[in-house]
């Protein structure tokens, strides 16, 4: 009772009833769709009409037919939070109809969103609202257009004298720029962080972490579990440092210089964000990991041993922070990086909390995270 007060109290299924066994439309559904439905407990009924389909599945559960054609299934209570999956049917992947739809495992993907007690910091609230802007803008680097997104913070538009730092954060691999707009709530992390005095407002710029190669060109490197760490995403620190940053500073309001800007990321982008942050510490004064696909870091020899002497590098970057969760398959080798760290007297700030490999995860971090920026 308290999560479904919470739904409506934030927002979530605003104007939505009940139905008699207590379960709601699940609020990433798109506008109007009854299916997939939330119960009280978690658990949740999925509906899906494939008339003419011999088998139905969503992950590892089973569908039945019923006699109106509609397959069905109840699952088991899920952990609150965001939570991928797919329709199989007859052998066909395919997305629910009812569902919105996420950029994720390299496709479009139907997603749930299960509320529970910590809803609350990423849902839409009375407060001043920034804007997520879509840009295109030509890469030099890669001899192409490239699209990203923006989020501006409340009074941007009217207050044109104000200039804002920028936070540069990347998304994880099969995910692309729309990522921390859409699955990450950046918008409505931000908005109320900043609403509540606790976070300067600020610029988030989110780009393609995946580098696709140049028109012609050779394909880039491959890259296994080690290859996130040294000298790896040349490409995207190319993309970044060559043609993004001058034209976010060109485009908008920006504190043009490196004591206001910021890079971070999750997964994939968290290994992005510490070889673009090290290897342009003229440019980065605060780099932050979230779940970085990081491990076996070695500060006297990876990224061309900018991390060798200590005391140089602490006085240089003002804010290394670094977040794992204990049931991430990344942890043990993300907490032996920050180790390593820790005995090179690199300063760090290392949290470790609960969880997996999951937005619900990146989510906290980034409202950990953002207070502590351009302080």
């Amino acid at each position: 009772m308290v999560l479904w007060l919470l739904a409506v109290v934030t927002g979530l299924w605003l104007g939505q009833a009940s139905a008699p066994d207590g379960s709601l439309p699940a609020p990433s559904n798109v506008p109007g769709a009854q299916y997939p439905r939330v119960h009280p407990d978690n658990s949740v009924t999925f509906r899906i009409k494939a008339d003419g389909a011999q088998k139905v599945t969503i992950g590892t559960y089973e569908l039945a037919k019923g006699a109106d054609g509609f397959w069905s299934v109840t699952t088991r209570p899920y952990t609150p939070g965001f939570h991928y999956y797919s329709v199989v049917v007859d052998g066909f992947t395919t997305t629910d109809p009812g569902s919105q739809t996420f950029f994720g495992y390299g496709r479009q993907n139907s997603a749930i969103e299960i509320p529970g007690p910590e809803s609350d910091f990423f849902a839409p609230k009375d407060v001043p609202h920034g804007a997520v802007r879509m840009e295109w803008y030509y890469s030099k680097a890669t001899s192409r257009w490239r699209r990203v997104f923006v989020y501006t913070p409340p009074g941007y538009d009217r207050d044109r004298g104000t200039r804002y730092p920028v936070l540069y954060l990347q998304h994880g691999a099969g995910e692309d720029e729309t990522g921390w707009s859409r699955q990450g709530h950046e918008n409505f992390i931000l908005d109320n962080l900043i609403a509540a005095g606790r976070s300067k407002p600020m610029i988030v710029v989110n780009e393609n972490g995946t580098i696709l190669p140049r028109p012609g060109g050779p394909p880039p490197p491959p890259r296994g579990p080690g290859a996130m760490i040294e000298n790896r995403f040349t490409e995207f620190d190319e993309v970044v440092s060559r043609d993004l940053i001058p034209f976010i500073d060109a485009t908008f309001r920006t504190v043009a210089d490196r004591d206001h800007r910021a890079i971070a990321g999750l997964s994939m982008g968290g290994a992005e964000a510490m070889r673009v942050g090290v290897n342009h510490l003229e440019r980065f004064s605060h780099i932050g990991l979230f779940s970085p696909a990081i491990s076996s870091l070695d500060p006297a020899t990876h990224y061309d041993a900018r991390l060798a002497d200590a005391a140089a590098f602490n006085k240089q970057l003002r804010l290394l922070w670094i977040g794992i969760g204990t049931e991430d398959t990344l942890h043990p080798g993300v907490r032996a990086s920050h180790e390593a760290l820790q005995r090179a007297g690199i300063r760090h700030t290392w949290v470790e909390s609960g969880g997996g490999h999951t937005w619900t995860v990146w989510r906290k971090y980034l409202a950990d995270f953002a207070p502590l920026l351009f302080r």
